[in-house]
């Protein structure tokens, strides 16, 4: 039996700010994980840019849509004040930047990356991101993830060898359509819905919930052996697999 997967949901946004380089190589520091999880999104000079939300508000000291900011501009915000004085200055990364990173890192773990065009469109950035992963010739699994099913079905359309994932907040039709044609593989739906359904969910051998973090649904997933689990408690998960899996 394959162990269930732990996926660092922005990095270690417990230690660092999220979905920037301190908070990866955070998440990489706890060696038993699985993969990293991060966010892409699409800046107004047409470069890929590393941060969850659509607006800056929350994680920056920038105001308005990442979409309307070039990367130079979106770099010379604070990306780390918000989450501790000892991070002020931590700048947004470009995706470049997070793969340069990781290549330094040796990593070989997986890349979850979500493209983020749930609420924002951005044209053509399915193609820019296989661009940049072809760029760097990435060796490690990539595998791509988003709410929007048009984004996962362009990637399928340029694509249909791409490891493919459907986030949702609970499952809709096309969902259970799209894995049938094959565009998408797994199905990663909304832990707060999740929970109620898990003794169902658990036949399902392709789905891996976000966001878990509490301890007795961690167990939950563990026991039910679901390939994979999307938490920002990284330490926790790791251990509950060990005492539950072995």
């Amino acid at each position: 039996m394959m162990e269930t997967q732990i996926f660092a949901h922005r990095g270690a946004r417990r230690k660092a700010p999220e979905n920037t380089i301190p908070a990866y190589l955070k998440a990489l520091e706890t060696e038993e994980i699985d993969g990293l999880e991060i966010d892409v999104h699409l800046t107004k000079d047409n470069q890929l840019v590393v941060i969850h939300d659509e607006k800056l508000e929350r994680t920056t000291n920038g105001h308005g849509l990442v979409g309307d900011y070039t990367l130079a501009e979106l770099q010379a915000l604070d990306a780390g004040s918000y989450f501790s004085p000892e991070f002020a200055g931590t700048k947004i990364p470009s995706l470049d930047e997070v793969l340069t990173f990781l290549q330094v890192q040796h990593f070989h773990k997986i890349l979850l990356i979500e493209v983020k065009t749930d609420h924002v469109e951005y044209p053509g950035i399915e193609q820019r991101l296989l661009d940049k992963i072809a760029e760097y010739h990435v060796t490690y699994p990539v595998i791509y993830q988003s709410f929007n099913l048009d984004t996962l079905q362009r990637l399928h359309d340029l694509d249909d060898t791409l490891a493919i994932d459907a986030l949702t907040y609970t499952p809709r039709w096309r969902l259970w359509k799209l894995q049938r044609q094959r565009v998408i593989e797994y199905i990663h739906p909304d832990n707060r819905w999740f929970m109620n359904k898990i003794y169902w969910w658990g036949k399902h051998p392709r789905t891996r919930p976000w966001t878990v973090n509490k301890k007795a649904e961690m167990r939950k997933v563990f026991q039910a052996k679901l390939p994979g689990i999307i938490t920002d408690e990284l330490d926790l998960a790791v251990q509950l697999r060990k005492e539950i899996q072995g």
